[in-house]
């Protein structure tokens, strides 16, 4: 496909430009640039030609072009480079039809004489006796960039040689791989060399300038590359990363220390503001107080205490396991802050949790409502009065609404007046109907009427209301399951990827940013739930 678009892109410079021209933008000093740039690819491309004697290939002398302080002396072949020869020789590579098989050395070798075609070319280009013909430069600058592409393609592919595997990017010390980076730089130079010549008038000539240059630039990085220092033949020693016993002693005492330091420094805080803490604590008391009674009144018997240290416990843990891994004074002052942000829900969950029980029990009693006031209505016909409904709707209806009832007449046999006691159920459940409900039932004691007949009116308007949920629950099923897709998906992909990299997975979801990227996935997972809920949310 490459060399499809690029022969297209040929008989489009073709067809716009065609002709001849006469502009020579390069300089003399660019033409001595090119030609210095020319003769260490020649030499490059001599030293991988395995044909040619090394004592031949020791005889190269930096020619004047290359500057006066290194003209006529002698290129040492590096030390290293024969032996490599030689085993790049033996690797054969790719298999051409026509030409046959292909070693390592014979691709470098086209390589280097490649990027010195291309100089050549450019080189021509600044003789003012020979005539350039725009539509023969730009094609071999496109076949350049083809042949470039090719050998850059085969000297990336990884080989497999029996049960091993070689990569071609190690070669010559591992000198390869920044040559190859560099010849990816170059490509990319060869087509802005091509696309000059479609640009526009006044920056054709500046564009294939800088085109040029920077290719000649990018040559010369390359025989830096390839003559320059050895890597190191061996990895550090993994003993100068180890540390010792008191020196592990000495960080532990410091952590220690800055964490006291902060505890004492949060403790005189505290005490600056004794009378203030004091009262916010006090008045926190006679709210747990105050949701323990609620909890008791929605019949569960839960110690306020345990909601908030629990919630403090799960945070705190969680804060505890990112400042363990990553150590230090930060550790600390992580855990610090996750401790902070658990004190902090800790003291809103015990709200959070009720609230959350009121509407549940609420939805409970609403879907027993209509049988409980079918059971009144029934009650008061045979000649009962509201007193023995509301005993005989506790005796034979279940729970959640029997239990509501059964405590309104204990209170009223207790002595509590019946419209305390129904205003005592209209506090404890959250349910719309129910207060309708109650508020009739007071109304009609304090200046009579026929509960009867409201009895049923609430009957019908509860059906009907039943009807219309039901309806709009099929009609925002889907925001439904979307709010429940959008929590589910996160977890499952993550299995799958750890089901497939679970050494890569684990290694980074168990260290400090990952277990924060968990949490902030938690957070927003649980935002994009409840925006879908709200969106679907239709209030009757």
């Amino acid at each position: 496909m490459k060399k499809i678009a690029t022969w297209v892109m040929i008989m489009m410079l073709v067809g716009l430009l065609g002709g001849q021209a006469a502009a020579r933008p390069l300089t003399p000093q660019n033409k001595r640039q090119i030609e210095c740039a020319m003769f260490k690819m020649q030499v490059l491309a001599n030293y991988f030609n395995v044909d040619m004697p090394m004592e031949q290939k020791a005889n190269f002398q930096y020619p004047e072009v290359c500057g006066a302080n290194l003209a006529g002396k002698k290129i040492k072949v590096p030390d290293w480079f024969e032996k490599e020869l030689s085993d790049m020789d033996k690797l054969k590579v790719v298999y051409i039809q026509g030409e046959g098989t292909l070693s390592e050395a014979s691709l470098w070798y086209r390589t280097f004489a490649n990027v010195y075609e291309y100089l050549d070319r450019a080189n021509n280009a600044l003789d003012p006796s020979q005539p350039i013909v725009i539509e023969q430069l730009s094609r071999g600058y496109v076949g350049n960039r083809i042949r470039l592409l090719s050998n850059l393609d085969r000297l990336n592919k990884e080989l497999v040689r029996g049960q091993e595997v070689y990569n071609m990017k190690d070669s010559m010390q591992g000198r390869a791989r920044a040559m190859l980076a560099t010849l990816e730089f170059m490509n990319r130079e060869f087509y802005s060399t091509i696309e000059s010549f479609t640009s526009p008038a006044a920056q054709k000539e500046e564009k294939y300038r800088q085109s040029v240059m920077a290719v000649v630039t990018l040559a010369n990085q390359l025989w830096s590359e390839f003559r320059s220092a050895p890597l190191p033949a061996n990895p550090p020693d993994p003993k100068i990363y180890e540390t010792s016993d008191g020196e592990r002693l000495f960080t532990l005492l410091l952590s220690l220390l800055g964490a006291a330091l902060m505890g004492y420094a949060v403790y005189l805080l505290l005490d600056i503001k004794r009378a203030e803490v004091l009262a916010s604590w006090e008045q926190y008391r006679a709210k747990s107080t105050a949701w323990a009674d609620d909890f008791n009144r929605q019949f569960l018997t839960i110690d306020v205490k345990y909601i908030v240290f629990g919630t403090l416990g799960v945070i705190a843990l969680f804060g505890l396991l990112i400042g363990f891994s990553m150590g230090g004074f930060m550790g600390v002052f992580v855990f610090l802050m996750f401790v902070a942000i658990g004190a902090y829900m800790g003291i809103k969950m015990p709200k959070i949790v009720l609230d959350r029980l009121k509407k549940s029990r609420g939805v409970k009693i609403n879907a027993q409502l209509m049988d409980s006031l079918i059971l009144l209505s029934n009650s008061l016909r045979s000649g009962m009065d509201i007193v023995q409904g509301f005993e005989m709707v506790a005796h034979d209806m279940r729970p959640p609404i029997a239990d509501e009832f059964g405590l309104v007449i204990k209170n009223y046999q207790l002595g509590t007046p019946f419209e305390k006691a129904l205003e005592g159920l209209d506090e404890r459940v959250e349910s719309r109907m129910l207060s309708y409900t109650i508020k009739a039932i007071i109304i009609q004691r304090q200046v009579g009427g026929n509960l009867t007949v409201i009895f049923s009116r609430l009957v019908e308007n509860i059906r009907e209301e039943s009807k219309l949920e039901e309806k709009l629950d099929a009609m925002t099923a889907q925001q439904k399951i979307q709010a429940i897709v959008v929590g589910i998906m996160p977890v499952v992909m993550l299995g799958v990827m750890i089901m497939f990299r679970p050494e890569e997975m684990l290694g980074f979801y168990t260290s400090p940013i990952g277990l924060l990227v968990l949490m902030m996935c938690f957070i927003w997972i649980m935002i994009g739930m409840a925006l879908i809920n709200k969106l679907g949310e239709v209030k009757v």
